[in-house]
């Protein structure tokens, strides 16, 4: 007698619905549920219209720092090659923008040199590694007048590894 008493005392709060009725019930969830979501999206859209433009001028104006940023950042990549000189060179010579461009059967680094006075000679790029032993070497053949300015590629064999560079040494020949 007690076992039927607490079966039924459990079906009074609901716990023995049909499959009918448990069906039901959770549809009327779910649809209650899709209702309050689509309430949310509904809102977000009509937020969207009236600062919809607002949002797309800030988004707009934030993707422009990121490309500025990112190009300000390989402006800096360009300049990771150092290029190491001497005072003799120095008095002849400034160095601007260097970079190193390694494609498929090249390897060169590129020297924008700057003329401080007239110069018509050679000048040598050699590369050294993080042990200081020479890796490679370039010698160029550099005619300018002074305040001119010109970027050189110095070609190194395929076989030099210029990732592993550690530095280069520029000089007059």
């Amino acid at each position: 007698m007690k076992k039927l008493l607490v079966i039924i005392f459990a079906c009074s709060l609901g716990s023995c619905l049909s499959l009918e009725e448990k069906k039901e019930k959770a549809e009327k969830e779910g649809n209650s549920i899709v209702s309050i979501k689509s309430k949310l999206i509904k809102g977000a859209g009509d937020a969207l219209k009236s600062d919809g433009k607002e949002a797309a001028e800030s988004a707009s104006e934030g993707l422009g720092e990121v490309i500025k940023g990112t190009s300000s950042g390989f402006d800096k990549s360009l300049a990771r090659v150092n290029v190491k000189s001497d005072s003799t060179f120095s008095k002849v010579f400034e160095i601007g923008r260097t970079a190193m461009n390694v494609e498929k059967d090249t390897s060169k680094i590129v020297v924008y040199l700057i003329a401080n006075k007239d110069f018509n000679g050679k000048v040598k790029l050699k590369a050294f590694d993080n042990m200081e032993k020479e890796m490679g070497r370039k010698t160029m053949p550099v005619n300018m007048k002074e305040d001119d300015a010109e970027y050189f590629d110095f070609i190194f064999d395929k076989r030099t590894p210029l990732s592993q560079v550690e530095y280069y040494e520029i000089e007059l020949k």
